[in-house]
């Protein structure tokens, strides 16, 4: 007795659409749960930096050669980002941003990836994209859709140069790791226009073919890459300017396939789930560092055993894995957002390879692999979206909507830590004196002539606004432990809760009055 009609099944398991019908109807539930998902998350500093950044732009020249290289980061994210805030400057724009970015992304997944309904359907409820990417507004989900529009682009009968190399162009402007990706998979894509031509009768010489529109794409791919890295090397004086300290020892080599493993599977309990999450899968069954590499370096063997019968795909895919753990060395160490490139660099080389064999076999192993993973990942997007749902993210929205109740956000504020209150001034879109740079701004700008100021040159700093412009507000993302300046008076008018997913960006906001004359 079957429990599925065999129609039913078959309609679960197509793996071509003739239509937009399905990947419109599953987009919308897609585009429920990641608005629903936007609606209950509190934004901290590394999403409301990058607004922050866009909205006080001049433009694109700007963004191209300006504070933005600070960074680190290519222009692309700010780019639309600055289009975004000349629509709207409030920072609800951001989730506006990265919700149709994601909700497209996921429309060329369902509309156009070789895989069957029901592999479609679940990878859209993986970590990464439902969560990782889809809710915390970076810019890594505008290299998800880059990297789809690439993959969607591509026919193996007749291969479009000229719009696969702009996809690829515009994907190495997203991040590092988009430009790693970009790189293996240009090398997938311009390996595929090379012709030999051997000597005959009338010419005894061997000769490359390229075609014209080889050429044209090539040449558009090297401009868009020059124009990132020339536009993304930050200043020499900038806090994380990468030290290029590469390690390839054993220790490392482990370390990595680890990460590697944890990456792949994220996740750590059936009950608990943490964004600063650092454990790896199996480390909860008692299994040890090496022997979780050891089961990462299986994992990524079978990958590239089921990719075999499309060798330059599993070099791309081997070539990036590696550049990326390379990167994590040598320029900035890796967390959770950085390593989920290994899953999106994987869905890329899936839709690739099924499209390359046009859909001539089921690949049994890669599926074997591939299937469990989404089935962890899965759970760890639910749980991560209830987490993020019950608990507090960020306390800077909390604050600036207290400041904004209380008609404070006109005063004079003096606030430190830089790298959280700019969240609240974000927020507020009011600048405040920044005492790291000493700077009046909301945004940070990260060169390394930021300081470390104590408390006491904190109190002074607001007693001078206090004793020439009147009464100043103190932000701290910490409770006040100086003394007050003699003929002043502190009292604390507001602090948050310490229960945020980001433990430092909870608030206290104090008022300095001058001491009533006797």
């Amino acid at each position: 007795m079957q429990i599925f009609p065999a129609s039913l099944r078959r309609a679960f398991m197509a793996r071509q659409e003739r239509n937009w019908l399905f990947a419109c109807l599953v987009g919308v539930a897609f585009a429920y749960v990641e608005v629903r998902g936007h609606l209950s998350h509190e934004m901290w500093r590394d999403e409301l930096h990058c607004w922050a950044m866009a909205r006080n732009s001049m433009g694109l020249w700007d963004l191209l050669t300006g504070e933005r290289r600070y960074d680190g980061h290519p222009f692309l994210w700010y780019y639309l980002l600055y289009l975004a805030t000349r629509i709207h400057r409030s920072y609800i724009g951001l989730h506006a941003v990265t919700v149709v970015v994601g909700v497209s992304a996921a429309l060329l997944w369902l509309r156009y990836a070789p895989l069957p309904r029901a592999v479609r359907v679940l990878t859209l409820a993986s970590y990464y994209l439902i969560y990782e990417y889809g809710v915390v507004a970076r810019n890594y989900i505008l290299g998800i859709l880059m990297t789809f529009l690439f993959c969607a682009l591509y026919r193996p009968y007749r291969v479009r140069y000229i719009a696969m190399a702009t996809a690829l162009a515009l994907l190495a402007a997203t991040s590092m790791y988009g430009a790693i990706m970009s790189l293996a998979l240009g090398l997938f894509l311009f390996t595929r226009g090379l012709h030999m031509r051997a000597p005959d009768a009338d010419d005894d010489r061997f000769r490359v073919i390229l075609p014209t529109r080889w050429v044209a794409g090539l040449a558009i791919y090297a401009f868009g890459l020059a124009v990132v890295l020339l536009t993304t090397l930050p200043p020499a004086d900038e806090i994380y300017a990468p030290q290029w300290a590469f390690d390839f020892s054993l220790a490392a080599f482990r370390y990595d396939f680890a990460r590697y493993w944890a990456a792949m599977f994220p996740f750590h309990t059936w009950t608990e789930w943490s964004w600063l999450y650092t454990d790896f899968f199996g480390s909860a069954l008692g299994m040890s560092e090496p022997t979780i590499a050891l089961i990462g370096v299986a994992f990524f063997a079978g990958l590239l055993l089921a990719l075999r019968r499309t060798p330059m795909i599993a070099l791309a895919y081997a070539l990036a894995i590696l550049m990326m753990m390379a990167a994590q060395h040598g320029v900035y160490p890796a967390g959770l957002r950085h390593l989920g490139h290994y899953f999106i660099m994987l869905l890329a080389c899936i839709w690739l390879c099924i499209r390359e064999r046009r859909l001539r076999d089921r690949n049994r192993l890669l599926y074997a692999l591939f299937v469990p993973c989404l089935i962890i990942h899965a759970f760890t997007g639910v749980a991560a979206l209830r987490a993020d749902e019950r608990q507090v993210f960020s306390h800077s929205k909390a604050t600036a909507e207290f400041m904004l109740a209380h008609h404070l956000q006109d005063r004079h504020i003096v606030a430190y830590d830089d790298y959280c209150v700019t969240t609240v001034a974000t927020t507020l879109d009011r600048p405040f004196l920044l005492m790291g740079t000493t700077e009046t701004s909301d945004v940070i700008i990260q060169h390394n002539r930021l300081t470390v100021p104590g408390h006491p040159a904190i109190l002074q700093a607001a007693a001078n606004i206090t004793r020439y412009e009147g009464p100043a507000l103190i932000l701290l993302n910490a409770a006040l432990a100086a003394p007050t300046p003699e003929g002043f008076e502190i009292k604390l008018i507001y602090e948050s809760g310490h229960n945020g997913i980001i433990p430092d960006e909870s608030f206290w906001i104090y008022e300095m009055t001058l001491q009533p004359e006797k």
